[in-house]
């Protein structure tokens, strides 16, 4: 039964396809290492380790940077400093998030605190 698709001369690597920004498949890897290396900076920005793994981002979009806390006290300390880290970010990777909205999500049960 002969393949269907591409001509072998227009053929691409399935590395080449995930690396397009043009395929859905390349646009959320890139999506998705953007939100790594704001989490990566948020880690760097916390002096506290322990702080640093109960944060999550969750999204970046219209100037808005959504995180997650695992807890009342992280989120609070968080909207505390939230300025800071937005300067942080912009002189870090060029972010344009003007605001940050913190969500508290605890850990699941038995799992450790990491959202």
């Amino acid at each position: 039964m002969p393949m269907t698709g591409r001509p072998p001369s227009e053929a691409r690597s399935l590395g080449a396809c995930l690396n397009d920004a043009g395929w859905q498949a390349g646009r959320l890897l890139a999506r998705a290492d953007r939100l790594l290396r704001i989490e990566s900076a948020l880690r760097e920005w916390l002096a506290d380790p322990r702080l640093a793994r109960s944060l999550r981002i969750a999204n970046e979009r219209d100037g808005r940077l959504v995180v997650y806390a695992a807890s009342a006290a992280a989120a609070t300390l968080l909207r505390y400093r939230q300025q800071e880290l937005i300067q942080f970010l912009r002189l870090k990777l060029g972010l344009d998030a003007t605001s940050i909205e913190v969500k508290i999500r605890p850990p699941a049960p038995g799992g450790d605190s990491r959202i």
